[in-house]
């Protein structure tokens, strides 16, 4: 029987599991960066849970259009997965919770970031086709551009 995934917004209990994806950082790092909503304008962060473990965290944030007569956009990215949990339906759970809680694909358009080189093959499944090129500028060490 397949496990039942719940989709919900991270609260501050959800730092210790969240840690435990990344591999690194603090538990209170996590856990500040969950509560603090000035860091972060229009960013939520999600967790989804199957046997009432967290097996991934991602993060959506909504991004503003000037553009007339534009649908709400959201940005998908910080998709992390609990590594038994690659291949086991948590991305494709997580895709149909867009769609049926956030209207995306019907109402709402989506910007999904994935790593270099990598388009993950839900991607196309949920008919995600690449349309941007993202750039990077990184945080300089001490600060000083190079």
């Amino acid at each position: 029987m397949e496990p039942l995934r719940t989709i919900r917004e991270a609260t501050a209990a959800d730092a210790r599991a969240i840690r435990e994806l990344y591999g690194t950082g603090g538990v209170e790092e996590f856990s500040e960066r969950l509560t603090d909503r000035h860091g972060a304008p229009g960013t939520t962060h999600y967790v989804a849970e199957s046997d009432q473990q967290v097996v991934a965290a991602f993060a959506l944030t909504s991004l503003g259009r000037l553009r007339p007569g534009g649908n709400p956009r959201l940005m998908l990215h910080e998709i992390k997965l609990r590594p038994n949990s690659r291949g086991s339906g948590v991305v494709e759970d997580i895709f149909g919770w867009l769609a049926t809680a956030l209207a995306v694909g019907t109402g709402t358009e989506l910007l999904a970031l994935a790593p270099l080189g990598q388009r993950p093959s839900s991607f196309a499944r949920f008919g995600l086709s690449e349309s941007h090129q993202a750039f990077k500028w990184s945080v300089q060490e001490g600060g000083a551009r190079t």
